[in-house]
């Protein structure tokens, strides 16, 4: 039978119709693999810079730790100091001339201002009968602070033979703002010559005279007046009589 010319163009154009549709269906499948492909690559690309955040978080969390652990170590460092010292009832400038530094120094340490070499830290202990050992043990217990301190509590900050006594109130506790001094002056003595500190003092006369020398002025005190004065400021005191001064004194800082 001869081919039906009509029938072979309907065969061809259905044909041809079926083929385009399964090219744009292949094609429509190969692009919706690819869009998925894509999304999969940004998710983990999401995933990645989530713990790269996570990361750099945990990091930064570290180093403060780190840094916070070190600064409580420096604070101990100051504060044991302190505490061992004032047990031995020495001033700052007795532990500086007794361990070769300046008073400066005794009192940047105590204040965590400076932290100080292993040298000048085993030099400070061996003065006030410790060690490097027992100084970082675990063991370390700080005293309980009182809060009556008896006569016999008093720590003498003046060497055995001065003429000036500087007994001061302390009480153990390691978180006290203010120091107190209850001064007693003999006849015709002074202070060591210019004596200078940071902070500020507060004081009264309750029996006796003072001089105040501060620079280069003098200032004269009656029994019941009081002073203010700049400790940074060079100052000495005298009593120019031949009877006993007797003055109560608070300063800042705690450190003396």
């Amino acid at each position: 039978m001869p081919a039906n010319p009509k029938l072979n163009s309907i065969t061809e154009s259905h044909t041809d119709t079926v083929s385009s549709d399964i090219d744009r269906s292949v094609d429509s499948d190969i692009d919706n693999s690819i869009d998925v492909a894509r999304d999969k690559e940004a998710d983990i690309d999401v995933d990645d810079d989530i713990i790269s955040d996570d990361e750099d978080e945990l990091t930064d969390s570290e180093t403060a730790m780190s840094a916070k652990t070190d600064e409580s170590a420096e604070e101990d460092i100051g504060k044991k100091i302190n505490q061992l010292r004032l047990a031995k009832g020495y001033s700052q400038r007795k532990l500086a001339k007794l361990s070769g530094l300046t008073n400066t120094s005794i009192s940047s340490i105590e204040r965590n201002k400076v932290s100080p070499a292993v040298n000048t830290l085993k030099a400070i202990l061996a003065v006030l009968g410790s060690d490097l050992t027992t100084f970082f043990s675990d063991e370390w217990k700080e005293p309980k602070a009182r809060v009556v301190v008896t006569p016999k509590d008093l720590l003498e900050l003046s060497e055995p033979s001065s003429r000036v006594s500087l007994r001061q109130v302390y009480n153990c506790s390691t978180t006290k703002n203010l120091g107190f001094l209850i001064e007693v002056y003999q006849p015709n003595s002074s202070t060591e010559e210019k004596i200078a500190h940071e902070g500020e003092e507060i004081g009264t006369v309750i029996e006796g005279k003072i001089l105040i020398r501060i620079d280069e002025t003098t200032y004269l005190l009656n029994q019941g007046d009081s002073y203010v004065i700049d400790t940074i400021r060079p100052h000495t005191f005298i009593n120019p009589t031949d009877g006993v001064t007797r003055i109560v004194s608070a300063h800042t800082p705690t450190t003396y």
